[in-house]
């Protein structure tokens, strides 16, 4: 049976001191004076996406989330432990495939694993990253998300997955919808829920808002003058509020919102929205969507001119960006993941376009309470 003491530190109050290391590199913390035990929680980086420029023959696949590993590690005052944070993996530009994320540790104690990057030349899911412990207690470990499955000749792409939770695997991205071509989908959030097909709405575009921690984002909205999907909310938290857009020869856009957020101590209390989206734009020269909160992943975005998919919050997955246009005067950016999370797929029509670049996946984060 657990008591309060185990809970609280020396000087009798609860947990209340924190370091948070979320850019990658090598550090050294010194155990402070009066400190008997840490709690450590460690997360690899994401994988970048894959960047298709001729998306009838590649894949714009999202890379996959590192793996995640948490526990309590018994010190002594003036002892150094090395934490190495795991870099996030580069994104594919133009036919190439996204890098892997690189591992995160503290000491020997706690060990997550980087998450693969996407691969542009197979259909093959990228393999997410895994935790490990050694010598803590309280331990627990869980693997990151991955991308959904695409199909070659639609010219799709999909996001990112999540980074590995405290509540167990991480959150794969949606499966584009294969029945119509020009296809995208959201990154993985923390939302610990089952990949899904993406919605088909009568409409060959489909995309889809970023996922908070607790929902979906609504599926895609299309029309003359209609609203774009909102992302999914968090626990408490709202999802961004999708763009309103009216097409016709001069187009009239409302930006879509990021998903909304509330500060966190401990990775458990994450509950951040997923980021907005916009209808599919065959016209105008910039199409942006929103970021997500804190656990929520970004928006994904199928569109024309100049696309640009939203961000995921932290630990959550990168948007996916497809581009229907056939043209080297053009840009597609996928969204990066958040820290742990893999970044979003990018795919053009037909390799027309020079530049088609896939999301960078998070760096990894480790994090440590006493």
């Amino acid at each position: 049976m657990s008591t309060l003491s185990q809970f609280v530190n020396n000087s009798g109050r609860f947990r209340n001191n924190r370091q948070f290391y979320r850019v990658n590199g090598s550090y050294t913390f010194t155990v402070p004076n009066g400190v008997a035990q840490v709690l450590g929680v460690v997360m690899g980086g994401g994988g970048g996406g894959a960047a298709a420029a001729d998306g009838y023959t590649y894949y714009g696949k999202g890379g996959a989330g590192g793996g995640y590993a948490q526990g309590v590690i018994a010190v002594t005052p003036g002892q150094s432990l090395t934490v190495t944070v795991g870099a996030g993996g580069a994104g594919g530009v133009t036919n190439q495939s996204g890098s892997a994320g690189g591992t995160s540790s503290i000491g020997a104690f706690l060990s997550a694993t980087g998450g693969a990057g996407g691969v542009y030349t197979t259909a093959t899911a990228p393999t997410a990253g895994s935790g490990s412990t050694s010598g803590v207690s309280e331990a627990f470990t869980s693997t990151g998300g991955t991308s959904g499955t695409i199909t070659v000749n639609t010219s799709s792409s999909s996001g990112g997955g999540s980074s590995g939770t405290p509540f167990g695997t991480g959150m794969s991205s949606s499966i584009p919808d294969t029945s119509n071509t020009f296809s995208s989908t959201a990154g993985g959030s923390w939302a610990c829920l089952a990949q899904r097909t993406l919605p088909y709405s009568a409409n060959p575009y489909p995309n889809e808002a970023g996922h908070g921690t607790s929902s979906y984002g609504q599926p895609y909205i299309f029309g003359v003058g209609y609203l774009g999907p909102n992302g999914g909310s968090g626990a408490d938290a709202e999802g961004g509020r999708g763009g309103f857009a009216y097409v016709s020869t001069y187009p009239f856009f409302v930006t879509p919102t990021n998903g909304g957020g509330f500060p966190w101590w401990f990775p458990w209390e994450i509950q951040g929205g997923g980021g907005g989206g916009l209808p599919y734009q065959s016209t105008g020269y910039l199409n942006v969507v929103g970021n997500g909160g804190p656990g929520g992943s970004g928006a994904s975005f199928t569109g024309a001119y100049n696309t640009i998919a939203g961000n995921g919050g932290f630990g959550a997955g990168g948007g996916s960006a497809t581009m229907n246009q056939n043209s080297a005067n053009y840009c597609c950016y996928a969204g990066s993941g958040g820290n742990g999370a893999g970044g979003g797929g990018a795919a053009t029509q037909g390799g027309g376009s020079t530049y088609t670049y896939a999301g960078r996946g998070g760096s990894g984060a480790v994090l440590l309470y006493w």
